[in-house]
């Protein structure tokens, strides 16, 4: 039996509709729970001994994460989930391969002009905070700011990604279930937020497809490529369990899912 445990607070209702609205199968049931924000509790799931499948934020993938009885259903491993991680297996067809990895608290040794834009975002997949591009005086001020407060997620010691800014033209989504592309989706056009289901070059297919069969990051994950002057880059990978949508086939992608996770039930029970 496949369980999903879907999010139903901070997940738009449409996104949870359409999940529901294909787990229709004698051997597929979903249950909605409430997650409070930031906080490392897991809601109670009714279902136990389901094979359960989470959805929702990056909090709830995290803490169910941690949890021995719901880690089978969270596809993710921190340690292939990071930055160093995508450098190391696809070298320069990551977007950002000429950056380094330093602590949020040593900001102050890049050397740099004070004027000088730098990209910075957290190694992990954690989401510590949103990557950005900030002019190093500013960048420093603020991770000043930040390690007097002692927060737990970001501190001192938090290993961050920087290099240098990148100019996008385009940006898009790739759901990723047993190394075969499902869905993908457009979400940025020259910096603006534009979803298109149809801009989908096979150039850029034939590029992510490339880096699937390079390194198999996972069974199941998200990968978003760029588009930068006349060629793609790999712009970083996700959890699928607390990645959104965009114009993206939510049905087929979660059809392919339980597709996936069934046989490799079958295949454990007759192994």
């Amino acid at each position: 039996m496949i369980n999903w445990i879907l999010q139903k607070n901070l997940t738009k209702s449409k996104i949870l509709e359409r999940i529901k609205s294909v787990l229709n199968g004698i051997d597929e049931i979903y249950e909605e729970v409430e997650v409070v924000p930031f906080s490392e509790k897991i809601p109670k799931i009714l279902n136990k001994e389901s094979f359960k499948i989470i959805y929702g934020s990056t909090t709830f993938m995290l803490n169910a994460f941690k949890d021995k009885d719901l880690r089978e259903g969270v596809f993710f491993e921190p340690t292939k989930f990071q930055m160093t991680n995508y450098v190391e297996k696809w070298k320069d067809n990551v977007l950002n391969s000429d950056g380094q990895l330093i602590k949020f608290g040593e900001i102050g040794n890049l050397k740099s002009e004070p004027e000088k834009k730098w990209f910075i975002r957290p190694n992990n997949d954690g989401k510590e905070f949103a990557g950005k591009v900030e002019e190093f005086q500013n960048l420093l001020e603020w991770s000043k700011k930040v390690c007097q407060l002692e927060i737990p997620e970001l501190h001192k010691n938090t290993k961050v990604w920087v290099s240098q800014p990148k100019e996008i033209k385009k940006e898009w989504r790739l759901f990723i279930v047993d190394n075969q592309i499902v869905s993908t989706s457009r979400y940025m056009n020259n910096g603006e937020l534009e979803e298109s289901d149809k801009d989908i070059p096979k150039e850029m297919i034939n590029f992510a497809q490339k880096r699937i069969e390079e390194y198999r990051l996972h069974d199941i994950y998200v990968m978003d490529i760029a588009e930068i002057k006349d060629e793609f880059k790999l712009i970083e990978c996700n959890c699928f369990n607390g990645t959104g949508f965009y114009s993206h086939n939510v049905e087929a992608i979660v059809k392919s899912i339980n597709r996936f996770i069934k046989h490799k039930i079958e295949k454990g029970t007759s192994g």
